[in-house]
């Protein structure tokens, strides 16, 4: 059977759903995009240069970081999902480029990186209060990965090639490690066994121990991993690499590569695969395309890409709230 039709039904026994949260970095916006229909339901307002969202769990609310432009931004654009506004800003005050943010359990309380800071906050969404600041001392804190309960996240630091492990519940950064050049991308699985991390200049992927909390395997490249996300099974992480235009899959367990993913784009010309999230079920990959003004939809089980839905100019964060059971 030819792959194309394959592909087809495949999607058409298991459509993709959900809501997609989608930071367009060029227009100061956030798109909500009903992924089943590909309609875009709102288009809201942030603060500028909007770089990732987070979704709370209970799908009730989304966060937007207002990273800036040519002036840094210092405040979070929150969203109530259910009636599809922006209810308030989070004023971050002396807190400057906020860029990874992840909800924590219980959905209201994010822990935020401050990249100008060197700092991870943990704010509380409905009060707009940072709650703590905890100092990574390490240059360029740009994103961050959480284990599944919380407890630990892991920022990856571009300037001194460093990842930082962050006890969010005491607010400590008991450890750090050295791991390559320009590290940026970086992802947890859920239960805090690894950690995967790109360098941007070295074009690897490191898989870090966090028990020996040692580097275990490096994962040679022709570009940039630009991001990673580890599936909700724990079982493949998803790297974009927007030089090439190609998504690859890895088994966490083996680290063997399981498939490269062309992403051609709706249009001719390059796509720039950026920010991915993927669905509860591990089964689909949403990956945001800067250069096309879309998200590409993967069949992570197919390998192949069935669908593109349209956002606004220059997606880069995304993040969905999967249909609930």
């Amino acid at each position: 059977m030819p792959l194309l039709l394959t592909a087809l039904l495949l999607f058409a026994s298991a459509d993709p759903a959900g809501l997609l949260v989608v930071a367009n970095k060029r227009a100061a916006s956030a798109s909500l995009i009903d992924v089943a229909s590909g309609r875009t339901v709102a288009t809201l307002p942030t603060g500028q240069g909007p770089h990732e969202a987070a979704v709370s769990r209970d799908g009730r609310w989304a966060v937007i970081t207002d990273y800036g432009a040519q002036v840094p931004g210092s405040s979070l654009t929150v969203i109530d999902l259910e009636r599809r506004e922006v209810v308030r800003t989070v004023d971050l005050v002396v807190f400057r480029r906020p860029h990874g943010v992840v909800f924590l359990p219980g959905d209201s309380l994010v822990a935020v990186t401050v990249e100008a800071n060197r700092a991870v906050l943990v704010v509380h969404v409905g009060r707009g209060e940072v709650i703590r600041e905890i100092s990574t001392d390490q240059q360029g804190t740009h994103l961050i990965g959480v284990t599944a309960d919380g407890r630990r996240g892991y920022t990856a630091n571009i300037r001194d090639g460093t990842i930082t492990e962050v006890d969010l519940m005491a607010g400590t950064a008991p450890r750090r490690l050295a791991v390559a050049t320009m590290t940026e991308g970086v992802a947890v699985t859920p239960d805090g066994a690894q950690v995967w991390v790109g360098s941007n200049d070295a074009h690897t992927l490191t898989v870090v121990d966090t028990r020996a909390w040692r580097a275990v395997d490096t994962i040679p490249a022709a570009s940039t991993p630009y991001r990673v996300t580890i599936t909700p099974d724990g079982r493949t992480a998803v790297a974009s690499y927007p030089m090439e235009n190609v998504v690859r899959l890895f088994d966490t367990a083996t680290r063997a590569e399981l498939a490269t993913v062309a992403i051609p784009g709706p249009r001719s010309g390059e796509a720039s695969p950026l920010g991915s999230t993927i669905s509860s079920d591990s089964r689909w990959a949403y990956i945001a395309l800067a250069a096309q003004d879309a998200v590409a939809v993967v069949d992570l089980q197919a390998h192949v890409v069935v669908r593109y839905l349209e956002t606004g100019p220059g997606p880069d964060g995304i993040a969905i709230v999967s249909p609930r059971p």
